[in-house]
């Protein structure tokens, strides 16, 4: 196809077909299984992307503040939540308000660096309620061990635009890498994600760190995520 080869930032381009390739919304049953485990409010949503977990626990009559650093994501929201949704960026935020419950699913912590974990971890804790809960799940380090052969997905959408999506591991950086390419009118646009697979042990210890009682379920998607609950002044059990 003729045009122009052009290389975007993550989720500029991917953002409006997210919920049509990597769209879920029967595995948020997941994720609200533990949501619900106890009594809250008030919650904020980390990384929120497409909100649609957001949308949906506010549709169950939670209080619900979906956030995203993506200005594309929070357009593409649009369809799934229309609570408030802000743009800030997870490893430093302030707001004016604190939560019962805050989550981030859906591998986003993955995006970050190890070296940015306590930050967001020390702004979760300093927005949470006495008692409150910070849910978070990760990739399992096994994932790379399945991603060490490459995975490619070719298709079309419904607008007639073509894709390829691969993922592959990188054993030395213990990193996933997924790569999209758009075949459109105006040409080939091209979107890269790094997600970085972290040791448990040490998420585990920077959440006690940063004043955490700290619980791991770590079969919460058998050999693909690991489920971290987070409570703020209590001793979990």
């Amino acid at each position: 196809m003729e045009g122009s080869n052009r290389e975007v930032k993550e989720y500029e381009y991917l953002a409006q077909y997210y919920d049509t390739l990597l769209g879920d919304e029967e595995a948020f049953s997941f994720w609200l299984d533990y949501i619900e485990e106890e009594p809250f409010t008030t919650c904020l949503e980390l990384a929120s992307g497409s909100a649609v977990l957001a949308g949906l626990m506010k549709k169950k009559g939670y209080d619900v503040t979906a956030s995203d650093i993506c200005l594309e994501m929070k357009e593409a929201a649009k369809t799934n939540f229309d609570g408030e949704y802000l743009i800030l960026n997870m490893i430093d935020f302030k707001l004016d308000k604190k939560y019962d419950l805050i989550v981030c699913v859906v591998d986003s912590l993955n995006y970050l660096y190890e070296e940015e974990l306590s930050s967001m971890f020390k702004s979760v804790y300093d927005h949470l309620n006495d008692g409150g809960r910070f849910i978070f799940d990760t990739h399992n380090p096994k994932r790379l061990i399945e991603f060490s052969e490459e995975y490619i997905e070719e298709g079309q959408m419904d607008n007639g635009i073509c894709y390829q999506w691969t993922i592959n591991a990188d054993l030395d950086e213990n990193t996933i890498n997924e790569h999209f390419t758009f075949y459109t009118d105006e040409g080939m646009i091209q979107e890269h994600h790094t997600q970085n697979v972290f040791d448990l042990k040490m998420i585990e210890d920077k959440l006690i760190e940063n004043k955490f009682a700290v619980r791991m379920i770590e079969d919460f998607v058998e050999d693909e995520k690991v489920l971290f609950i987070g409570k703020k002044h209590e001793k979990m059990v």
